[in-house]
């Protein structure tokens, strides 16, 4: 960014003022850190705030608070984003406070109204995503909460999905299946973790028996790897007790971990 050249003159620190004021509305906070980098000369620095209220040029923290909060409710933005922009502005806290409640009072702001206004935009979902839509509207300073009342009285609520339930949708069976089975899962949890992927598994046990029957997969073999990967002394009751809850919780059947056993026995 290029710096400001310094001011020699007050009037230099005064066009520098009117200057910024002209793109927008400043703070008092914001104006001062423009005036500073423009002089080292705090004296002209106070006169020259001094005059820009006077001219009614600056506001005092309350009423820019208040302006900016009932232009921001107004474009529909919610507290949260409000609040942080007036905190990088250099309001005080408890101005903040005391602006956003009058601010509320006196228009009677509803953010769940405002929320559902702008989502009445979607006729449905079936273009953007859960996660899309959520991140938009949280971004835009509204409550995670008010969001998601606002999106569960829509009308097309049902149409929007998140990208986990979109790729789930999409998903092919049989491929999902294959993957899970090369990471050595058993069909226990190879079934948990694609209900957790949204993938539809009406015809789940049909594939599990296409696939055994093709030979591409054997979860008899497969248990015998996983256990072999461990060091269990299948001799001693404890360990063996150690290393059937192990093979269970990795997804296989009592008959797949008992031949696994009485393999690794042998």
């Amino acid at each position: 960014m290029k710096k400001p050249y310094p001011a020699k003159t007050i009037q230099n620190v005064i066009n520098s003022a009117i200057y910024h004021l002209n793109l927008r509305d400043h703070s008092e906070h914001e104006l001062r850190k423009k005036l500073e980098a423009k002089t080292e000369q705090q004296d002209w620095i106070e006169t020259v705030l001094q005059q820009m209220k006077d001219f009614g040029y600056l506001k005092d923290d309350l009423p820019f608070a208040l302006h900016f909060s009932e232009r921001a409710f107004s474009n529909e933005y919610g507290q949260q984003y409000i609040k942080q922009k007036l905190k990088t502005k250099g309001i005080p806290e408890s101005i903040i406070e005391q602006a956003l409640a009058e601010i509320i009072d006196k228009n009677q702001v509803s953010e769940l109204a405002i929320i559902t206004s702008r989502l009445s935009n979607y006729e449905d979902f079936s273009q953007t995503t859960q996660e899309k839509v959520t991140n938009d509207l949280t971004k835009r300073g509204f409550s995670f909460q008010d969001v998601s009342t606002a999106i569960t009285e829509h009308a097309a609520a049902d149409t929007l999905l998140s990208k986990a339930k979109i790729k789930g949708m999409n998903a092919d069976l049989e491929t999902e299946v294959l993957k899970l089975v090369r990471k050595l899962k058993g069909k226990t949890v190879i079934k948990q973790e694609l209900k957790m992927k949204h993938v539809d598994i009406t015809n789940l046990e049909q594939v599990f028996y296409d696939l055994e029957e093709a030979g591409e997969v054997d979860f008899y073999e497969n248990c015998q790897l996983v256990l072999a990967k461990k060091r269990f002394d299948l001799s001693n009751f404890k360990d063996k007790s150690k290393a059937y809850a192990y093979l269970s919780s990795k997804g296989y059947s009592s008959d797949e971990i008992k031949e696994a056993m009485a393999a690794a026995s042998n």
